[in-house]
C-alpha cells in the first residue's frame, strides 16, 4: 500500500502557539473555537465533546513537534480523565499540551515522549476555578520509520449476527453523526466483532481541513474503540460505553482518515474478544486491516465502563440499572430484531 501525502500542514491542527522552556520540553496552546465545529457531530448528553481517541492526535502532534526528525509509530498508556466539552467557559482559556522527552536513543533512531493535555476550568464570567486540570495523558513512541505491518490470520467461518450501532440511534447519552459514522456492517462473530470502516471523509475534502491535517486516523480509531464494547448482554442489550484507558496503539503507516478514505480498497475492523468491559482487567485487541490481511493499526487492552444500554427488542436506550441489576426481562416482543 502506497499513500502519497499532499503538501499540507500535517500534525499542526491542534498546535497554535508553541514554546520550548528547554531542549526536552514543549508547551503548545490551542484555543477551542469555531474550528471545533466538527464536534457538533459528537454529542454526549447533547453537548459537543471531544472523543477520547482524539487524545492520540493531540499527543502525537505535540510529540512530533518536539522530535520533528522522527515519526510517530505508536502510543502507550493513554488515559482519559476529563473529557473536553464545548460551551460554558471552555473557550475562555487555552488548552495546553505539555510534551517532555523521556528518552532518546540516537543509535536506534527512537525516542519516547510523555504528553499531558491540560486546561483551566473557567466560569462563564472568566473566573479560573481550577488550574491545569488534566484531560488526557499518553506516552508517544517515535522512530525513524514505521515498523513492518503484521498480517491478521483469517477467522474460521461462523454465523455472524448483524447488530445496530447504538451510537447512531437517537435517544442515547452519546449520539454520533456526520464524520463520526465511521463504521458500517457491524456483526458479532464467536471470536469477536467485525465491521467495515465507512471511509467517512469525502474524497473532495477541502485540502487543509480538519481531518486532512491530522497525523492519526482519529475517526477510524474512534470507530474501532467502540467495537471493543459491542456485545449482546442477556441476548438483548448492546452496551454504550465510555473508555477510561488504552494500554497500547501501534501505527504501521502514515495514514490519516482523509488518506484512508481515498483508498480504493475496503478496510475491515476487528475487535476481540466480545464484551471486554465486563472484566476487571480486560485483554482486548482491535485491528484495522486491508483485504490481504495487512494490519494498518492496532489497539490493545481497552478499559472502560457502560454508560447505558441499547435495547434491541424495543429500539430504546435504557439505564445501566435495568440491565445490571438483574431485573426480569419484559416479554420478547421485538420491534426490530437486532436491527442492522
Amino acid at each position: 500500500m502506497t499513500i502519497l501525502r499532499p503538501a499540507l500542514p500535517l500534525g499542526r491542527f491542534y498546535l497554535d502557539r508553541v514554546t520550548r522552556p528547554d531542549t526536552r520540553t514543549l508547551i503548545a496552546e490551542r484555543m477551542l473555537d469555531a474550528r471545533e465545529d466538527y464536534l457538533r457531530h459528537h454529542l454526549v448528553r447533547g453537548v459537543p465533546t471531544m472523543p477520547g481517541c482524539f487524545a492520540a492526535e493531540l499527543a502525537a502532534e505535540a510529540a512530533q513537534e518536539l522530535v520533528p526528525d522522527l515519526v510517530v509509530t505508536g502510543l502507550r498508556d493513554l488515559s482519559f480523565e476529563s473529557f473536553l466539552k464545548l460551551g460554558g467557559g471552555t473557550g475562555l482559556s487555552p488548552l495546553r499540551l505539555v510534551a517532555r522527552l523521556r528518552g532518546r536513543d540516537d543509535e536506534a533512531e527512537s525516542a519516547v515522549v510523555d504528553v499531558q493535555v491540560l486546561g483551566d476550568v473557567v466560569s462563564p464570567s472568566g473566573t479560573v476555578l481550577v488550574r491545569d486540570r488534566r484531560h488526557f495523558a499518553a506516552t508517544v513512541v517515535l522512530a525513524a520509520e514505521h515498523p513492518r505491518a503484521p498480517r491478521w490470520a483469517p477467522w474460521p467461518a461462523a454465523e455472524a449476527v448483524p447488530v445496530v450501532d447504538p451510537y447512531h440511534v437517537a435517544g442515547g447519552a452519546v449520539r454520533l453523526s456526520g464524520p463520526f459514522v465511521s463504521t458500517t456492517g457491524i456483526r458479532l462473530h464467536p471470536l469477536g466483532v467485525r465491521a467495515w470502516y465507512s471511509k467517512p471523509v469525502p474524497p473532495d475534502t477541502t485540502p487543509g481541513s480538519v481531518f486532512d491535517r491530522f497525523l492519526t486516523p482519529g475517526l477510524l480509531l474512534d470507530g474501532l474503540l467502540r467495537l471493543a464494547a459491542m456485545d449482546l448482554v442477556r441476548d438483548r442489550y448492546i452496551p454504550v460505553a465510555a473508555p477510561t484507558a488504552i494500554r497500547r496503539i501501534d501505527l504501521y503507516g502514515p495514514a490519516n482518515d482523509a488518506e484512508l478514505s481515498a483508498l480504493h480498497v475496503p478496510v475491515e475492523l476487528i475487535s476481540t474478544p466480545r464484551g471486554p468491559f465486563t472484566g476487571a482487567e480486560p485483554v482486548t485487541r482491535g485491528v484495522a486491516m486491508l483485504p490481504d490481511g495487512r494490519v494498518l493499526l492496532q489497539i490493545k487492552d481497552v478499559t472502560g465502563f457502560p454508560t447505558g444500554y441499547f435495547d434491541t427488542f424495543t429500539g430504546e436506550h435504557v439505564d445501566r440499572s435495568v440491565v445490571e441489576d438483574g431485573r426480569p426481562l419484559t416479554p420478547p416482543t421485538r420491534v426490530g430484531a437486532v436491527p442492522i
